[in-house]
């Protein structure tokens, strides 16, 4: 029989906030238990800074690009080619609780045998979510309190499926750490805010070379009024909410441990894209290309050994670590995909291709009057596009300057240096690159592999 699989989702989790990424008091103990079990990815990066575009690309190994889904929402055809649809035809029971994100339509009875697919936002109903940076603790009862229930309904589908003759698959998308930064006691006082320290590349105003979408979302989310200590309050909160995540990457693997499981396991942990969380003086995330959004935590436990355990230091998109449990599964991916199993002897990527913004005009100026708790319309972000290698990132916008960032002198993107005319060689290298890399997209990847799309 073919392995089991469990998917682990926090939403909007950046790579730098768990102890095994280096985070210094963090102490996610259980992410970091499965880090020791299995194969932590140390350079994973999404496809999308975006919720939607992210997952999608994570199922169909296709880049927002190609399969269209350009912000938040969820507008995928169910009946296109999908991971979900060749597990289904391999025979897996599939299981969701959470937010699905990808497709249109309801998913459970088509692409999920049984589950709850559960989106509350940027939760701006509640009472206490007045700013885009607030926080605060949640009542255990409260309706916005979801993930532990998800882990319980989710611990349930493995214990009623754990001697069944058919494999399961089963994702828990859970919406911490997402904003609004909240969570339930003890998680909420878990941290002292003063632990916190601003980042470096914290700023309250525009600088030289910032494009104008982050400019406008610090404007329009009035976070150029943004207390230092409220945002250290919601620092905390998002930490404390990572480790309302940690707790149940504990339970799941106790309960998988318990019904002899682990042995015929594949556990994959991985989030959608990350949080500015004080970068550059704002919170939440935009279609741009930051670190801090497009680098994340992939961690993979193998039961077979086919993967190298412990730490893989070469460059991975997020894709690939769905294409990675397909292979290890002995499935194919999705026609079309741009992803790569990691098993055996595949090359590494020698640069990582992002995409986002939805196909709209971008304002050229921040719209007066207006505030924002989340970067939703009537602020309109245009497309953008990335391509990132080791030392250099190159960012260009539909209706905006570009970006150019010297990663090894400046891990923080502080200086833009696109119009810098000294390194104006290596803008052109990255540019042929990127339009290479774009060129071939809606291509089948398999016929063009000197491309190394």
């Amino acid at each position: 029989m073919r392995p089991n699989i469990v998917v682990i989702n926090p939403d909007q989790m950046r790579w730098d906030y768990a102890s095994c990424y280096g985070h210094p008091f963090i102490n996610t103990r259980n992410i970091d238990r499965l880090a020791a079990m299995g194969t932590r990815f140390e350079y994973a990066f999404a496809s999308s800074p975006m919720c939607g575009p992210s997952r999608t690309s994570f199922l169909t190994g296709k880049y927002p690009n190609e399969h269209g889904v350009r912000q938040y929402g969820g507008t995928y055809n169910q009946a296109r080619p999908n991971a979900l649809r060749i597990l289904g035809n391999a025979g897996y029971l599939r299981g969701i609780w959470g937010k699905d994100h990808c497709f249109k339509g309801n998913v459970i009875g088509s692409l999920y045998d049984e589950g709850e697919d559960i989106c509350i936002g940027i939760m701006g109903g509640h009472p206490k979510y007045i700013n885009a940076w607030d926080s605060t603790s949640l009542e255990i009862d409260s309706k916005w309190n979801l993930t532990k229930r998800l882990t319980d309904a989710g611990l349930d589908f493995i214990q009623r499926n754990a001697k069944k003759k058919k494999p399961f698959f089963v994702t828990l998308n859970y919406q911490d750490p997402h904003p609004f930064f909240a969570c339930p006691e003890p998680y909420s006082s878990l941290f002292d805010p003063e632990q916190f320290d601003l980042p470096p590349n914290y700023r309250q105003a525009a600088v030289d070379g910032e494009i104008k979408r982050l400019t406008n979302w610090r404007i329009h989310s009035n976070e150029i009024n943004m207390p230092q200590d409220e945002l250290k309050r919601a620092m905390a909160i998002y930490a404390g909410q990572i480790r309302y995540v940690d707790d149940q990457v504990g339970r799941v693997l106790d309960r998988l441990q318990a019904l002899d499981l682990l042995d015929n396991t594949i556990v994959l942990f991985w989030s959608d894209h990350g949080e500015f969380i004080g970068d550059f003086g704002v919170t939440h995330k935009i279609p741009a290309f930051y670190d801090c959004l497009m680098r994340v935590p992939l961690i993979l436990w193998d039961p077979t050994g086919r993967l190298p355990r412990g730490v893989h230091h070469d460059k991975v998109e997020l894709m690939d670590g769905m294409a990675t449990v397909l292979d290890l599964c002995g499935l194919r991916q999705p026609p079309g995909s741009h992803a790569r199993s990691v098993v055996g002897a595949s090359p590494g990527r020698h640069d990582i291709y992002a995409d986002a913004g939805m196909l709209a005009r971008q304002p050229q100026e921040p719209i007066p009057g207006l505030t924002l708790k989340g970067a939703m319309p009537p602020t309109a972000f245009g497309p953008g596009t990335m391509l990132r290698n080791d030392d250099w990132k190159l960012c260009l916008y539909a209706e905006d300057q570009g970006e150019l960032f010297d990663l090894k002198s400046d891990p923080y993107e502080t200086a833009n240096r696109f119009d810098d005319p000294s390194v104006s060689a290596i803008k052109a290298e990255m540019m042929q690159r990127l339009m290479q890399r774009m060129m071939c997209q809606g291509q089948m990847p398999e016929a063009l592999p000197e491309l190394d799309i």
